[in-house]
């Protein structure tokens, strides 16, 4: 027996889905519907939902995501049939009027969108004109409580079957009570809400300026509910719509004052009055304070509501219809007799009974003046059916006596019970309150109906409250805010900060700050002329587009309202009190000021500084500062220049920045009030010349020059020279900078001061002296350039050989990097710890050692960890120490900072003088950190001769702080520099780091490796420690390999732990870099992981992933990894690959003869590797790819939620390059790791040699209408070959021609495989012109060519074992045993059990192939075309709208279709991309099948309602073109050379357009400036290209793409393919004809303001070309590379209704352009197309010339590192062995050695000096000697 629902609330239905199958849910709401009658058997019901029509409302709400949460899941509701929903027709209770509505009304619409079930559509009084539910020729609506008593109009329907426990809600209408009197009359809540707030759009208008849509529930709970879903604005589609505001009135008050009315007309009704009077002792009970008043002048307001012209809105409403002469029967007679006395009614009579209104709602405001809300009846009478039929408008009326003014008046109402009579029957009262009280009227009739049930029986409709049902507090009120009754938010934004003088005014009154806020970006600040102590603000609202305007900084504040007047009198003026937008669109109150305030003499524009809190540290900080420098240039890049730029902003210091070529993009260049070109590349021709620092600053005005560290910053010329332009040099003199700079000279100064000194030598300019004075001195020794620094120019030597290997290296660097080649000799100490002291002096003998710093942690004599204090220090040592180094500063009267060094000897606590550096070092942070100091102010205030009294200047030092340098350097590959540019960039957010790099920042091999300093401070070294070692874990840089891996690992160690430190325990520390290393790449070695890049088919973004994705992920499973980590995919010959950690392998896919250390190994098993191993993998024997996993994961960035290589997009993987020799990559923990496992033999896949069997979905385009049958027999009879044109982007196959159902594509193209732009599913035998090619997982997502069938996911990774020459057969399988083969696959991975794994058998194959259309709807309309639902493989259906032509209508309605899926959030869904008149939606087939996939989409179609005047927010873009460049013309030239040298389109593209338009190459380049393009899609290769077409058809040309395409493509590149166009995103393939180049409009890093992705458009974007020339261009472009291009957007909407209007003023032109593409130049076209392709078949492809030819022993040598070539040590015809130095690289100020890997004779060098190396070039050719 079925569940009872009668009676159930919204809660019940909830609880009753929520644990209970959405199959019984289904059936009892199924049950619900049957048993329900319609009129005439039942009066309520004018229609319920078909069987049809509830499932497919069930089915649509169970696609969708998280629907259990939605707040009306699966509870039946009822409409009054005024109101469309879709599904049912529209009456108006006149069957004659009936129409079938194409949209939900708004209401309707927000109801399904919150879950409800529309169940059935409800009795009226015709026309919604009435209160008594009996004008209706469907029925006269009884009282649920009585047969003999009417229901109550016009919504007595609705009403009845909420009181009868059918549905929890219905809607009704209310105009004139109609919302109210039926739910008196049923014992129901009726909530009219106030005017505006619920839209009805979609409703049949009684009086449509006082319309409201109402709510019928049993509780009150579900009526707030109900409200909440239905309270949204709705302004585009109902004129009178208005938002509730964002702080609604909660409630009335613990006692709200009450009116009644003074006198009430009972009409001789003695029952009612007894009810309405306990209701008002029941609202006493609640707190509230009852007041008579006399309530006259509201009854006067009622009666113009039918006595006045608003009759004749009634008449507007369906006067028309009236006029046709409908069938009389169908018609009621009192209700036309009603409307048609609207029409005496004119303007006279509107616009006097207006103001009559008025004059009576200002008595009526001036009555209800400290009133909150009225009660009065909701109707006065319980009429009988009899009583009105004898006076059907005397009774009508009477029931409206406290209704029909309410909504004239703009009050809020709602109708409540009032308990019930002796005679069995309820009635009501109605609580009204003004406009947006409707949520305090539900409060207050919570409180009222508690009291209610107490006191009487307590029933809901006609049902007894259940005790879990009873009325309580639960209702839940609008949404929280600050903006409470109680209390008013402030926002303040001058004194009254935190902080400042007015702030205690704030106190005072008791406010509570609430947060910090922005307003919006339309004020400006100023201060105000300052009249007393105090500064005072004005803030003045301008213009959104007002220059300068700006977004200021504010503090909100809460004053209660009763202390508000006490605020507001100690404002002084000319400010006042009024109300600021907040950044949010909000408004609060706040400080405002009059126009004679910010116009005042005096008066400072201060909206540049965005708050008065920074305006008022600025002129502090000017104050300070006026004796300082007004502007200092800072000689210096990187992260130095940055954190110097810091200071000089805080000093309100201008801060000129100077850069080199490579550095115009740098942070310093952006951060820098001013940034001057130094025009070339190197150190020496930039940061080192003198003469361009020097004509910088005087360029710029600079009062001083800071140059940091490195470069000029010890250059005793520079400070000289700058002395003499009169330039302030922030350091040192050029003298002292000369004596301590030069170690010989500075090492006899320490002498001088009895500082202990190192045994050591003068200096030495010959390798014979030096080889002397090392025999006295002793080795090891320390050869050292007198002018080093940073650790260039220093070497230990221990022998005589090495001192003759390095002498002349360290001249060398000492020469290039600090123009001195003087060198000198010094013993090494063994074991030595480096610790130096930070001194500042005067200049006038005062100076003050601040604090120590150990930095004893180097390699190779550059400093890698550095701390302060020095630990394990005694403080005897500690205080000589800052004494040694203060007098050696004051003896020679030292100016600025600077650090003197020393070699420590812990072991016998003794230090040795090192050196003086007389500049900042790199390491200064940590100093700063424990004394709170900021250095570089200290120097700036030194060098302006601003210094503190060091005598007396105290300096505290607190706890401990430590630096670690972060270089991009590789530690594996000997610590080389490692450039490039930076993909991503993550640094702790809670630590200090000093850096210059963000994503996107190119680290140039031009400078030193250092990117950032990661500096942390604790309260002791243990705290400082753990602190740096969570900051360096959370550090992550990617696109360059840096030293991380190192950092963390010192950082780790016990050594440094525990203090055991040396400046040589580096050199023999052993660090587990988790890394491998690629010794030879093998061909197309690529990492993947699975699935790949999922959710961006649509942008044209290409998973990428593994070819095999079984072998891929059967590789993981046996190493234990989770399945879809990354690995390695080798392609036909693998990779030779050298382990520097221990870790496991597995080999998958292909048969390819492993090797570990030359031994072999087992593919399909886990292998064990060591450090130091060697792995081959050599030639694939069968198949084309295998599969590498490594146990963990491949530490790289994720791009687009994948890590796996695109390489044509540069992104993913490796930094989006194959691997090449010399690549390293690193390993890290991932914590879905398992243990390594081997495979079952019977999940191994069989992988042919040569002949393949691939089942196929046929589909999505077949036969009749594309292909002939006898095509598609012959595509699964006869077998393809494998073309050798094949890989990762498509595999091209050799088979039968295609016979073609058509002759053309019609508007898709000219040939018969055209079609308009739609997206391709992955798997996909795609037709280009005859030739099949099957897309893959790098292949294009968006093209014009039909697909026959779709290769499965399941076997799909046969595609990727297909090599050249290769036999497939094709057979047809359905999509059930598609889904079949692929969930075994992933049971195989999962479970990892034998036989698990399905292969493809005769049992899967079908016996001929399947129509792959699999529903089709005709076409209704216009904008309701024709739909075709197309099988597109086993996880995907294609969407098809109209025929085969271009219309924006089908696009449109394409991006409904994929809003309303948005909306709907529907299960299984995972994309939906869009093409021009499709749209392919990719599915999961584990959430939803394709079958009830395909009955969701057909049901949402019957939701998809629009006219031709629709409208789309568009964005319109402005971008620069160059038409024909040299980058487009080199394009086709390449073509023309390596592809086809005949073409129509050659030599000229643009001459081609011009011919086949019979126009000339002006007209071309007209049109491309003056044309604007609409997105249709994306993907139009690769990579967010758009498919675009011209708004205006006279831009629409006939043309041809290339036949073949080009291999190439320049991105940026704008080509014409016919009707459309596109911009190339990528350097790609493509086939448009090239017109020009535009920026690349692909952003791979988001680095542009415009978005948060990378892509620019999106469809309905519009694009418009504006003329560059190439410079400036290329300007642009480099722009754009960098994140600094500003895209002219602008922000609008596409009506389409305008725009067919403007079509239509255009006809005439627009017909004879359409004319003059006549069938006659079409044919000629078309002839001369296929003419030229005959030509290409007979001619053959071009045979590409090879490479340079060397002999078969010829050894290829790569670099491995990026540079510049330094020189050559050997040349063509030198004999080498191997290992032999060939050729010097210079990076980052590091010479590398590339050497021989054979012993021969050198048969080429391929680069000279000075050119620029990229890892993995070819430099050099030996001929082996073996």
């Amino acid at each position: 027996m079925p569940i009872t629902t009668l009676g159930w609330t919204v809660e019940d239905w909830l609880a009753f889905h929520k644990t209970h199958t959405p199959s019984e849910s289904y059936n009892i709401l199924s049950h619900l519907v049957k048993s329900q009658n319609v009129s005439p058997a039942c009066s309520e019901w004018i229609s319920v939902s078909s069987s049809d029509n509830l499932e497919s409302q069930w089915q649509i709400l169970q696609t969708r995501s998280e629907k259990e949460n939605l707040p009306l899941y699966g509870v039946p509701v009822a409409v009054k049939d005024n109101i469309d929903a879709l599904g049912f027709d529209t009456t108006a209770a006149c069957p004659s009027f009936a129409f079938t509505p194409k949209r939900d009304s708004k209401v309707v619409s927000l109801l399904r969108n919150a879950g409800a079930i529309i169940v059935g559509k409800t009795n009226l009084d015709q026309f919604a004109t009435g209160l008594v539910g009996t004008r209706s020729p469907y029925g006269k609506v009884t009282s649920a409580f009585s047969d003999k008593h009417v229901s109550g109009g016009s919504s007595a329907g609705s009403a009845k079957v909420v009181a009868l426990g059918i549905v929890p809600l219905a809607l009704g209408t209310d105009t004139a009570g109609s919302g109210r009197v039926p739910a008196a009359l049923n014992n129901l809540i009726g909530l009219k809400p106030t005017r505006g707030v619920f839209s009805c759009q979609g409703v049949v208008p009684a009086c449509k300026s006082l319309d409201c849509v109402s709510i019928f529930s049993l509780s009150i709970t579900d009526a707030e509910r109900c409200f909440k879903i239905l309270g949204k604005p709705d302004f585009e589609n109902d004129e009178y719509s208005r938002e509730i505001p964002p702080n609604p009135l909660r409630q009335f008050g613990d006692h709200p004052v009450v009116a009644v009315p003074k006198s009430i007309p009972w009409y001789g009704e003695t029952e009612n009055p007894k009810l309405y009077n306990n209701a008002i002792e029941l609202l006493k009970k609640t707190g509230s304070t009852i007041k008579v008043v006399d309530l006259q002048p509201l009854l006067d307001l009622a009666r113009c509501l039918y006595e006045g012209p608003w009759v004749a809105e009634r008449y507007l409403a369906v006067g028309s219809f009236l006029e046709s002469n409908p069938p009389v029967e169908t018609l009621d007679p009192t209700v036309t007799s009603i409307i048609k006395t609207g029409e005496k009614f004119n303007a006279t009579d509107f616009f006097k009974y207006e103001y009559k209104r008025n004059a009576i709602l200002k008595t009526v405001e001036t009555l209800l003046d400290g009133i909150d809300v009225i009660c009065v009846p909701t109707c006065p009478l319980n009429p009988t059916l009899e009583q009105v039929e004898q006076e059907p408008i005397l009774v009508n009326s009477r029931q409206g006596t406290w209704t029909n003014f309410v909504n004239l008046a703009d009050f809020a109402a709602l109708a409540i019970p009032a308990g019930f009579r002796s005679d069995g029957l309820p009635n009501g009262v109605t609580l009204l309150g003004r406009k947006f009280t409707d949520y305090a009227l539900l409060e207050l009739a919570s409180r009222y109906l508690k009291e209610l049930h107490m006191s009487s029986p307590a029933k809901q409709g006609i049902f007894t409250i259940k005790e879990s049902q009873g009325e309580s507090s639960t209702l839940c009120g609008p949404p929280i805010s600050s903006d409470s009754t109680s209390r008013i938010t402030l926002a303040v934004v001058g004194a009254h900060l935190k902080g400042l003088p007015l702030h205690w005014q704030l106190q005072k009154v008791n406010a509570t700050f609430l947060s910090a806020a922005k307003s919006s970006k339309c004020y400006k600040l100023y201060a105000l002329p300052k009249t007393g102590p105090i500064l005072k603000p004005g803030l003045r609202r301008v213009p959104s587009d007002s220059k300068d305007s700006a977004s200021i900084e504010l503090e909100l504040y809460s004053i209660p309202t009763e202390n508000f007047g006490a605020f507001m009198a100690m404002v002084p003026e000319p400010l006042g009190i009024g109300s600021v937008e907040l950044i949010d669109g909000t408004w609060v109150k706040s400080f405002i000021c009059e126009e004679s305030g910010y116009n005042a003499a005096g008066t400072v524009d201060i909206t540049s500084f965005g708050g008065f809190k920074a305006y008022t540290n600025f002129l502090q900080k000017q104050n300070e500062s006026n004796k300082m420098f007004k502007s200092v240039l800072i000689a210096n890049r990187g992260e130095i220049a940055v954190r110097i730029i810091k200071t000089l902003k805080k000093l309100n210091i201008r801060a000129i920045s100077i850069y080199s070529d490579p550095d115009i993009y740098s942070q310093h260049v952006e951060d820098a009030d001013v940034a001057l070109p130094l025009h070339g590349s190197t150190a020496a021709e930039t940061y080192l010349d003198i003469e361009k620092v020097i004509k910088a600053a005087k360029d710029s005005h600079a009062e001083a020059i800071i140059p940091g560290y490195g470069f000029l910053s010890e250059n005793a010329d520079f400070a000289d020279r700058c002395e003499q332009e009169g330039i302030v040099f922030i350091g040192p003199s050029g003298d002292i900078i000369r004596q301590l700079g030069l170690k010989h000279s500075a090492r006899k100064i320490a002498e001088e001061s009895s500082v202990p000194l190192v045994p050591g030598s003068p200096l030495i300019s010959e390798l014979s002296e030096a080889v002397k004075v090392a025999e006295t001195i002793g080795y090891p020794i320390m050869v050292k350039s007198t002018a080093g620094g940073g650790g260039i120019g220093l070497k230990r030597v221990n022998s005589t050989q090495e001192l003759q290997e390095v002498f002349a290296t360290v001249q060398h660097q000492g020469q290039s990097y600090f123009g001195n080649s003087g060198v000198f000799l010094e013993r090494y100490i063994e074991n030595a710890r480096h610790v130096e002291i930070q001194i500042m002096g005067d200049g006038n003998g005062n100076a003050i050692a601040l604090s120590e710093r150990d930095c004893s942690l180097q390699r190779r004599n550059q400093k890698v960890i550095e701390e302060t204090p020095a630990p394990n220090l005694s403080e005897k040592t500690r205080h000589d120490l800052k004494i040694a180094a203060e007098n050696l500063a004051k003896q020679l009267k030292y100016k600025t900072a600077g650090t003197v060094e020393f070699i420590y000897d812990e072991k016998n606590e003794k230090f040795y003088f090192l050196e003086v550096n007389t500049r900042l070092q790199v390491e200064h942070p940590v100093t700063e950190m424990i004394t709170g100091l900021d250095l570089v102010e200290l120097m700036i205030k030194v060098a302006a001769n601003c210094a503190p009294d060091f005598s007396t200047f105290n300096v505290s030092l607190n706890g401990a702080s430590m630096e670690a340098r972060l270089y991009a350097e590789n530690p594996v590959k000997d610590f080389r520099p490692s450039p490039g540019q930076l993909t991503d960039v993550e640094f702790p957010s809670w630590a200090r780091v000093d850096t210059w790099v963000k994503k996107g920042t190119v680290v140039s091999s031009e400078y030193d490796p250092l990117i950032a300093k990661i500096i942390v401070h604790g309260k002791d070294r243990n705290e400082a420690l753990q602190k740096l070692r969570d900051a360096l874990k959370e550090t992550k840089v990617y696109g360059c390999v840096t030293n991380i891996g190192y950092l963390r690992s010192i950082a780790a160690s016990e050594m440094f732990k525990d203090v055991n430190l040396s400046t040589s325990l580096l050199n023999t520390y052993k660090y587990d870099s988790q890394s491998f290393e690629i010794i030879s790449p093998g061909a197309q070695t690529s990492i993947q992981d699975y699935p790949g890049r999922k959710g961006y088919w649509r942008i044209g973004v290409p998973p990428s992933g593994p070819m095999d994705s079984y072998s891929f992920r059967l590789a993981n499973r046996i190493v234990g990894n989770d399945q879809s980590e990354a690995g390695i995919e080798i392609t036909l010959i693998g990779p030779s690959i050298a382990f520097h950690t221990a870790t496991t392998i597995a080999i998958t896919g292909g048969m390819c003869s492993p090797m570990l250390n030359d031994i072999p190994i087992e593919q399909f098993k886990p292998i064990s590797v060591s450090s130091g191993d060697v792995l081959k993998i050599g030639k694939l024997t069968t198949g084309c790819r295998a599969y590498l996993a490594i146990h963990g994961s491949i530490d790289i960035p994720r791009y687009l939620g994948s890590k796996s290589t695109f390489t044509l997009g540069e992104f993913g993987g490796n930094n989006g390059k194959l691997l090449k020799t010399g690549d390293v990559l690193f390993l890290e923990q991932s914590s879905n790791c398992s243990g390594p496992q081997e495979a079952p033999s019977s999940l191994i896949p069989t992988i042919s040699t040569k002949k393949w069997t691939i089942g196929v979905t046929c589909g999505p385009h077949g036969s009749p209408d594309i292909f002939q049958q006898s095509s598609i027999e012959e595509f699964f009879s006869d077998t393809w070959e494998v073309h050798y044109n094949s890989n990762r982007f498509g595999v091209r196959l050799i088979g039968p021609k295609p016979k073609w159902a058509r002759t053309d594509g019609g508007e898709g193209g000219l040939h018969p495989s055209n079609a308009h732009d739609y997206v391709y599913s992955i798997g996909a035998i795609n037709f280009t012109g005859d030739e099949p090619v099957i897309i893959t997982c790098d292949g294009p997502s968006l093209g014009g060519f039909v697909c026959q069938a779709v290769i499965p996911e399941g076997e799909l990774w046969k595609v990727g074992q297909v090599k050249q020459g290769d036999e497939i057969q094709f057979v047809p399988i359905s999509y059930e045993s598609a889904r079949i083969i692929q969930e075994s696959q992933d049971v195989a991975i999962t479970d990892f059990a034998e036989g698990s794994l399905k292969e493809l058998t005769n049992e899967f194959i079908l016996p001929t192939f399947e129509d792959p259309i699999l529903a089709v709807i005709d076409e209704r309309s216009t904008t309701v075309p024709k739909v075709t639902y197309r099988q597109a493989g086993d996880r995907y259906i294609l969407i098809e709208y109209g025929e085969v032509n271009m219309d924006l209508n089908l696009s449109y309605r394409i991006h409904r279709l994929i809003e309303l899926v948005e909306q709907y959030k529907t299960t299984g869904i995972i994309e939906m991309s869009q093409g021009v008149r499709s749209v392919l939606i990719e599915f999961d087939g584990y959430k939803i099948s394709q079958s009830m996939l395909l009955k969701t989409l057909i049901a949402y179609e019957e939701q998809i309602y629009f006219d031709e005047n629709w409208k789309v927010a568009s964005k319109v873009f402005k971008l620069p073109v160059t038409f024909e460049d040299s980058k487009t013309l080199e394009c086709v030239k390449r073509y023309e050379e390596t592809i086809r040298s005949k073409a129509p389109w050659l030599p000229n593209n643009v001459d081609f357009i011009a011919g086949v338009n019979n126009i000339s190459h002006q007209d071309v380049h007209d049109m491309v400036y003056s044309a604007r393009f609409m997105v249709l899609g994306l993907g139009d290769v690769f990579l967010g290209s758009p498919c675009a077409v011209p708004l205006d058809p006279r831009h629409r040309f006939l043309g041809s793409k290339y036949n073949p395409s080009r291999s190439y493509t320049e991105r940026g590149l704008v080509g014409l393919g016919g009707m459309y166009m596109c911009i190339y995103a990528a350097s790609s393939p493509g086939g448009y004809q090239l017109v020009g180049r535009t920026i690349p409009i692909w952003d791979k890093l988001s680095l542009e303001k415009h978005t948060t992705h990378p892509w620019l458009l999106t469809p309905f974007d519009q694009v418009e070309f504006y003329e560059v020339n190439e410079t400036q261009l290329n300007k642009d472009t480099a722009d754009w590379d960098n994140g600094k291009f500003d895209i002219q957007i602008e922000d609008t909407i596409f009506d389409h209704g305008k725009y067919l209007e403007w079509i239509e003023s255009e006809k005439d032109s627009i017909d004879a352009f359409r004319e003059s593409q006549t069938s006659e130049m079409k044919d000629k076209f078309i002839k001369m197309i296929e003419e030229s392709d005959i030509e290409v078949k007979k001619s053959g492809e071009k045979v590409t010339a090879p490479p340079e030819d060397f002999p078969e022993n010829a050894q290829l040598i790569y670099s491995e590192f990026a540079g510049r070539f330094w020189k050559n040590i050997v040349s063509a015809g030198d004999v080498v062995k191997a290992g032999e130095a060939l050729i010097i690289i210079e990076a980052m100020k590091t010479e590398m050695t590339v050497a021989a890997t054979a012993s021969g004779k050198v048969l080429k060098v391929l680069h000279k000096n000075g050119d620029i190396v990229n890892s993995g070039d070819l430099v050099a050719v030996i001929e082996s000697a073996a």
